[in-house]
């Protein structure tokens, strides 16, 4: 079986929409009689890459429009692989239409994984684009599909609410999950409330600002440490924030991969991400995975928080953010290692990518009839 990810960008300022899909094709390829393949375009000035490339990985420039890539070069090695089936990352992008040409001449069947980006935040976000370039390529691209992949409860009933009669698979992104020994010991250092995304406004980072104004000045033994991606500049505008509110313990960190980012998720206390819209978060589900307890949004699919008593999803108001932080560093230590401990543990439960890659493939298998319907995977 040949499967083809198909992604617009896997590039840094993408963020987890590229780590997931690296991660899923690598997973994939390491199955029993699997070939799986990743295509994509590469947008960022900055090279840095967390995965060894292989034949079966190919990045392309974006070309002479960084916006929208495209290159006839990476229609052409889609016909030179010649997959089975194809699972398209993402939507408004020219991986849509390379889709819809393969699908034309040769009837291969494909899903689609729209990556949050059919949310109403994200929809709003350059609307009249979308609905040009909607009407013009998605609605094909859509009414060909064999199915849609939610990767969240949340993601389905938004296909759903959308309209969309297809059939809606609904399998989380995978996480690889690190090999770590949960804290034990508190010592009397400086303790961190750790955000790592995109630097963008749709993360909720000036609302974390204005509530840091308030107690930043209560609580000297913690920082708050911002690191990611700067997308469009929008770093800087946040750091005029921070000097403009004279916030003290607020410390910027640069885009980071591999042992770097696991040291960040090890020495923080805490993780948060106070996010406008998000179809997962897989940021979320590597601070779970490294014992890190959570406040995030009810915009974001991690209600289950309060379930399994690992962190917080609330609603994204400066006081009930102020309320929350304020609790989470008041906690008793041994607590909060405790939360972290149960997170870990439903994350590596629902979330590994060795039992996620096996979902995926059964659905594959069903789509080519070479397998029975997954059970408690497919929804209609």
């Amino acid at each position: 079986m040949k499967i083809l990810y198909l992604s617009s960008n896997l590039s840094n300022e993408s963020g987890g929409y590229a780590e997931s899909s690296f991660l899923l094709r690598e997973k994939l390829d390491m199955l029993k009689n699997t070939d799986a393949y990743l295509f994509g375009f590469w947008k960022s000035k900055e090279y840095k890459l967390n995965y060894v490339l292989s034949d079966k990985i190919s990045i392309f420039p974006a070309g002479l429009i960084n916006i929208f890539p495209f290159s006839f070069s990476y229609l052409k090695k889609i016909f030179l692989i010649r997959p089975n089936l194809i699972d398209v990352q993402g939507l408004w992008s020219s991986a849509s239409i390379a889709t819809l040409i393969y699908n034309k001449l040769r009837q291969t069947p494909y899903i689609i994984t729209p990556r949050g980006m059919l949310e109403d935040w994200a929809l709003k976000q350059s609307y009249f684009k979308k609905l040009i370039f909607y009407l013009l390529i998605e609605k094909y691209h859509f009414k060909n599909a064999t199915c849609l992949r939610a990767t969240s409860n949340m993601e389905m009933n938004s296909f759903r609410k959308l309209g969309f009669k297809k059939k809606i698979i609904n399998i989380p992104n995978a996480i690889k999950i690190p090999k770590i020994k949960l804290k034990t010991k508190f010592k009397t250092k400086k303790k961190k409330i750790l955000f790592l995304s995109r630097i963008h406004k749709k993360k909720g980072i000036s609302e974390l600002l204005n509530a840091w104004k308030y107690i930043h000045h209560k609580y000297l033994d913690w920082e708050l440490v911002i690191c990611g991606f700067d997308e469009n500049g929008y770093k800087n505008k946040m750091v005029k924030l921070s000097n403009d509110l004279k916030l003290k313990r607020v410390v910027w960190k640069d885009y980071t991969i591999g042992k770097e980012k696991d040291n960040l998720f090890k020495s923080s206390d805490l993780f948060i991400l106070l996010s406008h819209s998000e179809n997962f978060g897989l940021s979320i589900a590597e601070a779970l995975s490294f014992g890190l307890p959570v406040i995030t949004t009810t915009n974001t699919p991690w209600k289950d928080l309060k379930k399994y008593n690992c962190g917080w999803c609330i609603d994204l108001k400066t006081k009930k953010i102020i309320k929350t932080l304020e609790n989470a560093i008041c906690l008793n230590p041994k607590k909060r290692m405790l939360m972290g401990k149960r997170g870990r543990a439903w994350i590596i439960r629902d979330f590994s990518d060795k039992s996620i890659g096996i979902k995926m493939r059964s659905v594959y298998n069903w789509i080519l009839k070479k397998g029975p319907k997954p059970k408690k995977i497919i929804f209609n």
